[in-house]
């Protein structure tokens, strides 16, 4: 990676089908979000990247100084810090990604079951969020994504950024909550 074209570092956990990896991203003033949605490349990379299993994440198969994927491979990306994940929209600093009101949700991608919430305003429907939210990738917030074979396995994080294209289902309360 080029420190030049980039700007500051971001620590996340990305999955794929099978693999958990952790390690970390340069990413631009965008943050991951737009880092994700860039037209120019179709893959992003991580440094200091340690792989493991979904079925056994505290055993590590494989660690690299530098890994690459294919963008549409990604399940989804979890974040500790939403602030890593969402850039700021407007000229009064509140993103964009976070207007509307808060929704609780449930999904599924390969492997794996996600319950947080979303941010929406106008219809409810999956539809209508899926369509109206910005990128490839939906985020979600205050998220859990645990194994559907293994329940007892999850990570959590403030802000999951899922795939759309490998969402599976996609479900919405309405009865809003904050």
């Amino acid at each position: 990676m080029t420190a030049k074209r980039y700007g500051h570092v971001v620590n996340l956990d990305l999955f794929t089908d099978s693999y958990r990896v952790t390690g970390r991203a340069m990413v631009g003033a965008g943050g991951i979000h737009a880092t994700l949605a860039d037209p120019n490349s179709d893959f992003l990379e991580m440094e200091d990247a340690y792989i493991s299993r979904i079925v056994k994440p505290g055993e590590i198969v494989a660690s690299y100084d530098i890994v690459a994927f294919r963008k549409d491979n990604i399940n989804f990306i979890v974040l500790q810090d939403r602030r890593d994940g969402i850039p700021v929209g407007t000229q009064h600093g509140r993103s964009v990604f976070v207007r509307g009101r808060t929704y609780p949700t449930f999904l599924t991608v390969p492997s794996f079951e996600i319950k947080g919430e979303i941010h929406h305003d106008g219809q409810l429907s999956p539809r209508a969020v899926l369509v109206s939210s910005m990128g490839r990738f939906q985020p979600i917030f205050v998220a859990t994504a645990s194994a559907s074979l293994y329940p007892d396995i999850s990570y959590s994080g403030d802000l999951i950024l899922v795939h759309k294209e490998r969402i599976g289902i996609f479900c919405l309360q309405e009865s809003r909550t904050k």
